[in-house]
């Protein structure tokens, strides 16, 4: 196999990945599993609700605002990414 054959399979397998879909569904999975409701996440990570539902759709997705919604639910960061 050549090295250009292996940077494809890689560059494919990357293309599957969609990290937005991954850190929706683990936000969303976390959020329910935390058992707070919209607003005490939203005072506990000082986000707006509309923040917290964007980050649960996947959308604007900002490094601030998935480390201070993991330390408000009290979970890791990198447990968005998994």
């Amino acid at each position: 196999m050549k090295m250009k054959d292996v940077f494809r399979d890689n560059f494919s397998e990357l293309q599957e990945f969609d990290l937005q879909d991954v850190v929706s569904e683990n936000v969303k999975r976390c959020v329910a599993q935390s058992g707070y409701t919209a607003e005490e996440i939203s005072y506990r990570a000082n986000l707006s609700v509309a923040t917290i539902n964007r980050l649960k759709a996947g959308q604007n997705l900002s490094i601030q605002g998935i480390c201070a919604l993991a330390e408000a639910l009290g979970k890791d960061w990198r447990v968005f990414f998994a």
